[in-house]
């Protein structure tokens, strides 16, 4: 009799395990769906195209410059194009001086009478390079004259120099184009957002009155490079 108990009450407490595991609790489930990540855009143009296809060729056709010459040699609309804040920086490359752009193998007699003696056709020896004054500036408001928020790049590199005063670029904006030769400057305007104008930049040049030294530079070029760096 007492072995028969304990099988019912085994029983019973197998049934109870049973019945307890399939009852369902109360439950909820959420699907968070379609989750993307999606990277922006950083993009400079500077100028009319993108890529860049602006430069400058002042005097590359007759009659050429001649000392006295001055003006502006580019104009160049510079923008972040891009959706995300980038900025600034510009570098010029390597001034390249070159004797003769005729390709001819001897000075002029003017070279030859100011005493120029390095007019081997093609040669990294023209005198061009220094005497032509340069300055690079931006034009921020795009208004074309000197005025609050602009700035120039000063010979040397390092920082830009931002307006104090007046309605003309300063004097001190201009130097020899040789001594900007790799010159850089880093973060001349931060955090342009995207779709946004930078600004209108502009190479303005200036050939002062040196003597004879002028005719030492007579059929000479340079040639160098700028390059804009938009990053975050």
């Amino acid at each position: 009799m007492k072995k028969l108990i304990s099988l019912g009450i085994a029983v019973a407490v197998i049934i109870a395990l049973v019945t307890t595991g399939t009852l369902a609790k109360f439950s909820d489930t959420e699907t968070a769906e379609d989750n993307e990540f999606t990277a922006g855009t950083l993009n400079l143009q500077v100028g009319t195209a993108d890529p860049c296809t602006e430069s400058f060729d002042i005097g590359g056709t007759s009659p050429g410059m001649s000392p006295g010459a001055n003006g502006n040699a580019g104009t160049w609309l510079t923008k972040n194009t891009g959706s995300i804040a980038g900025d600034l920086s510009i570098k010029i490359g390597t001034v390249e001086n070159y004797e003769n752009a005729d390709q001819s193998a001897d000075c002029t007699d003017p070279e030859d009478d100011a005493g120029d003696t390095s007019c081997t056709a093609g040669s990294d020896q023209g005198e061009l390079g220094g005497l032509v004054k340069v300055a690079f500036w931006m034009d921020v408001d795009k208004s074309g004259g000197w005025s609050s928020g602009d700035y120039y790049l000063p010979e040397g590199g390092g920082s830009e120099v931002s307006y104090a005063s007046g309605t003309t670029l300063p004097t001190a904006a201009y130097d020899i184009l040789d001594d900007y030769d790799s010159d850089s400057w880093v973060d001349v305007q931060t955090s342009i957002a995207g779709g946004t104008d930078i600004g209108n930049f502009r190479i303005e040049y200036n050939w002062p009155t040196d003597g004879s030294s002028d005719n030492k530079a007579q059929t000479d070029y340079c040639v160098f490079d700028i390059t804009f760096d938009l990053e975050q």
